[in-house]
């Protein structure tokens, strides 16, 4: 993968944006399609199995969340918009003319301003990223669980 591709798919906090649940490119989106094709009509069906298994009364609200889920509405924070709405990131790292908050002179001392554990996070992608280049980086995160 070439290194503007990578910058596509890696984002500044160094997530995956190309394993992300809401990019319509994502490994997830391509699974949710299959599935929704898979089970063609199947919404029409679900009553009846459901008086043999009650789980197949929310049958509905599965299939909204897989058509949502195949639509996708990102294709990464440096294309479009993050999931995470309120992530300064992408910002912040365009201002400073940067492709990741490591790269940046006051990533040390900065403070993202993501909730909870996500800054942890943040700060571990980063360094990672930096001690390991970009092209390692993203064949390592296709080992790590996504969320």
């Amino acid at each position: 993968m070439d290194a503007s591709a990578l910058l596509r798919r890696i984002a500044p906090c160094g997530l995956d944006c190309g394993r992300c649940l809401d990019n319509p490119e994502s490994p997830i989106a391509d699974h949710a399609r299959a599935l929704r094709a898979e089970l063609g009509g199947f919404g029409r069906r679900a009553g009846f199995f459901a008086a043999m298994d009650p789980a197949f009364a929310a049958y509905a609200d599965f299939e909204k969340l897989l058509e949502r889920l195949g639509r996708g509405e990102c294709r990464g924070c440096r294309e479009g918009r993050c999931l995470l709405a309120s992530c300064r990131v992408k910002d912040c790292v365009r201002e400073r003319g940067v492709d990741f908050c490591h790269a940046c002179p006051k990533f040390e001392t900065c403070d993202p301003g993501l909730p909870g554990p996500l800054t942890a996070r943040w700060r571990e992608n980063n360094l990672r990223l930096r001690d390991m280049g970009l092209a390692a980086y993203a064949d390592w995160l296709t080992t790590q669980p996504r969320y």
